[in-house]
């Protein structure tokens, strides 16, 4: 019989649980013996604390779950919020952005201005839609080029050296205006402004700006420039340009210590082309002329229209008299050369006066003043000619200067006064009519001839503020005379060539009358032959508008001229005016007696009145008197006398 084994101790069943098995060595407990009951009931008591601290633990788990579920459900809440506000915020800036966005590409489209950008190395790298029609190119011509590289670029030295020193700083800039070729030929002009560009870094990576087509303002400004500086109808320099470079050469001259000449060209003649062939014809001689007078002098040589039909040069270099008056005759010669105007040829002539710095003058001023006075010197010779300054001419040139700033003043205070002289009716003695005759007494020079300050008016342009302030003066007379209870007879007053020119004349004698409620029967205007034969054409249609007004025409200086019939049938004239010298040749002179017998038989013959100008003696009335001459005046029947002492004759 076998032994039995030793008796081994039991080891604790490897399923037990840890907590359990840590619960009985709480209690003291073996697991691999039985307990006893005091074991069982610590063990049972040790479970239940177990137990129960697990219940616990687990009841404190699910408050805190339940808890934090609750948390979670309010972060999640106020997490959506956010977000639906984030998304609803981003969705209305978007919106917004698209909008501006559009709006943007809507007002570029609809103006000039365009979007452009370059790169850091100033090449073009975006524009928008609207740069091609502003550059006239198509984009992809301009595009990855620096603006400078453009074909045609050009650009104002001041504003280019600007731009460049913008960009070399990187700085903002502004309005850099520049031209560029469009692919026509034509010239094309931007205003470009921009702002550096940085990246996040800080970093330049290049400009954004704007760009806008002022093409049409710039060529307009330019045209201002021109206006402002050359003579439109020549193309010459003007007056203003002119007055810039003779200060220039003085200064110039007196710094070199050299000389120069100034010549003062105007054209002879000009006018009567002017008026007979319209004007027209007058711009077309004036630039001929310029271009002429530009081919014959030297390239440093600088001449410029001063205004009207006078020109001026500046000779510089060594000048003298012999060389200037070579220079003079070749201009003479070549102003001289016929002119075609359609189909015919007209011709007109120069007188030229010359100044020399220093010789005349060290003064610019003074040596346009001497060259001036030169030139009219030439005139007074005979014209179509050279005339240099002298001392003679300065005193002679002073005291015109002198009088015609005093007619200018004249005019701005008063100083000029009406004479009236009457004119007589051969058949019975009665006043049939009045003469309006200017008079000018001067301060210091006393009552200044009429012929002298008349001439004076026409030949510094003063003639027709002149001539409409007789107008203007004689109404304003007769009114009064009218208010006072006189009876006026018609009253002759005398028109220039320059009035006849103006296309004024015909509203200057309408306001006058009108302005003084006057009839046009009142006025009588007197025309000398020779300005109706320079004014043809033009006078005609004048005369005709002011005879139907209701005005009366009177051919003056008749018998002198070469009186036509047709002339006086054109001006539908009611009176011919014998001229003085004829009658002052009563009754002596043969040839003055057939003349004066043949211009009343004429007057008479087509149904107008002859009127005998300038009778001083009882036998030149009687002569004409027996000619059947209608009316005369002359001092024989009445002196011109003031306005006052002229209303006893009204009253008688």
């Amino acid at each position: 019989m076998m032994e039995p084994p030793p008796h081994r101790p039991r080891r604790a069943p490897p399923s037990l649980h840890a907590r359990l098995r840590r619960q009985l060595r709480r209690a003291s407990a073996d697991p691999t013996q039985a307990p006893t009951p005091e074991g069982w009931t610590a063990l049972v008591r040790a479970l239940d604390r177990a137990y129960r601290k697990a219940d616990a633990e687990r009841e404190c788990m699910i408050q805190a779950r339940d808890a934090a579920c609750r948390e979670m459900v309010v972060v999640y809440d106020v997490l959506r919020g956010e977000r639906d506000a984030a998304e609803h915020r981003t969705q209305q800036r978007t919106e917004a952005l698209r909008l501006s966005e559009a709006r943007l590409t809507s007002l570029l489209s609809l103006s000039s201005d365009w979007v452009w950008e370059q790169d850091a190395e100033g090449r073009v790298t975006y524009l928008s839609e609207g740069a091609g029609v502003a550059l006239g190119r198509p984009l992809a011509e301009v595009l990855g080029r620096r603006v400078t590289q453009w074909e045609g670029f050009e650009c104002e030295p001041a504003i280019a050296a600007a731009y460049r020193e913008a960009l070399a700083r990187q700085q903002p800039f502004r309005h850099v205006v520049h031209g560029l070729k469009a692919r026509d030929g034509t010239m094309r002009y931007v205003s470009i402004s921009g702002e550096p560009v940085h990246e996040a870094a800080g970093g330049f990576i290049g400009y954004r700006g704007v760009g806008s087509d002022v093409t049409v303002a710039t060529l307009a400004a330019r045209q201002l420039t021109l206006m402002a500086r050359f003579d439109v109808l020549t193309g010459l320099p003007n007056r203003a340009q002119f007055i810039e470079v003779l200060d220039r050469s003085v200064a110039r001259a007196r710094r070199e210590d050299s000389r120069f000449a100034l010549c003062f060209i105007d054209l002879d003649g000009f006018k009567a082309i002017n008026d007979t062939h319209g004007h027209a014809a007058g711009d077309e001689v004036l630039k001929v002329t310029g271009r002429r007078l530009r081919e014959l002098l030297r390239d440093s040589d600088f001449v410029a229209r001063l205004g009207g039909d006078e020109f001026v040069a500046v000779l510089p270099g060594k000048v003298t008299p012999a060389g200037l008056t070579i220079v003079s005759d070749k201009l003479l010669t070549g102003v001289a050369a016929p002119i075609a105007l359609g189909d015919h040829q007209v011709q007109v002539h120069a007188s030229i006066g010359i100044a020399l710095f220093p010789d005349d003058s060290r003064q610019a001023a003074h040596l346009l003043e001497q060259a001036d006075a030169a030139m009219y010197l030439a005139k007074q010779e005979g014209r179509n000619q050279v005339r240099f300054y002298t001392g003679e001419l300065a005193r002679s040139a002073a005291q015109q200067f002198s009088m015609e700033l005093d007619l200018r003043q004249t005019f701005a205070h008063g100083g000029l006064a009406l004479h009236f002289q009457p004119r007589m009716d051969l058949a019975d003695g009665r006043m049939a009519g009045i003469e309006a005759l200017v008079r000018w007494e001067h301060p210091q020079r006393g009552a200044v001839p009429p012929l002298e300050f008349v001439a004076l008016a026409e030949e510094r342009g003063l003639i027709l503020p002149l001539s409409r302030w007789v107008l203007d003066a004689a109404c304003r007379q007769i009114r009064r005379w009218r208010d006072a209870g006189l009876e006026v007879p018609r009253c002759a007053l005398n028109l220039s060539t320059h009035q006849l020119a103006s296309d004024a004349l015909y509203d200057d004698v309408g306001r006058a009358l009108e302005r003084h409620g006057l009839p046009a029967t009142t006025l009588e205007l007197e025309v000398t032959e020779a300005v109706v034969t320079a004014q043809r054409g033009r006078a005609d249609a004048l005369l005709h508008k002011l005879r139907a007004l209701g005005v009366s025409i009177a051919i003056d200086d008749f018998g002198i001229g070469t009186s036509s019939l047709a002339l006086i049938r054109r001006v539908s004239a009611q009176a011919l005016k014998i001229d003085r010298s004829l009658v002052h040749r009563l009754p002596a002179d043969e040839e003055a007696v057939a003349v004066t017998r043949a211009s009343v038989a004429l007057a008479h013959s087509l149904g107008l009145q002859a009127v005998a100008e300038g009778v001083e003696s009882e036998a030149q009335l009687q002569m004409l008197r027996e000619f059947g001459c209608d009316h005369a005046q002359g001092f024989l029947l009445g002196r011109p006398l003031p306005a006052d002492a002229f209303a006893a004759h009204l009253r008688a």
